[in-house]
């Protein structure tokens, strides 16, 4: 389930365009949730599905996307990030083994406490979406062709 989930974030914030919801149609929970832990969050947009509402905001400078259940919890955050902030050994081995690629996006995603790297790699007839753990380990996440 957790896998499902990631991936549906993931998805979500890589890449793809959500319509943004009323405001009136976040729960209270969630509401009372993010003021308390983002207090200060400005240009706020909001996303409600039935598994989860997603928050896009500007807290501090710095776009950012919070994911929270029905019961107000935070089950993941997400934020860009450079490349060049990755594991150095994810960086040697994603240069070396996608050197036809070019890097168009890097993001921090924490779900669950568990902080993880998600790098877009594309050339012209492929394009690809690599986890990154904190330890440098390099899978494939997503293939586009």
């Amino acid at each position: 389930m957790k896998k499902f989930i990631l991936a549906t974030l993931i998805t979500v914030t890589i890449g793809s365009s959500v319509l943004a919801a009323d405001v009136s149609k976040v729960s209270f929970r969630v509401l009372n949730s993010f003021e308390t832990q983002f207090a200060g969050a400005t240009e706020v947009n909001w996303t409600v599905t039935a598994d989860y509402t997603k928050v896009k905001f500007m807290l501090e400078g710095e776009k950012l996307e919070a994911f929270f259940n029905g019961n107000g919890d935070v089950i993941g955050t997400s934020r860009k990030t450079e490349f060049k902030r990755l594991p150095l050994t994810a960086i040697q081995k994603i240069k070396k083994a996608y050197s036809k690629y070019q890097v168009t996006e890097t993001i921090e995603f924490e779900l669950y406490g568990e902080r993880k790297y998600y790098v877009s790699v594309e050339n012209e007839s492929d394009r690809k979406i690599l986890e990154v753990s904190l330890y440098g380990e390099v899978t494939v996440f997503d293939k586009h062709k």
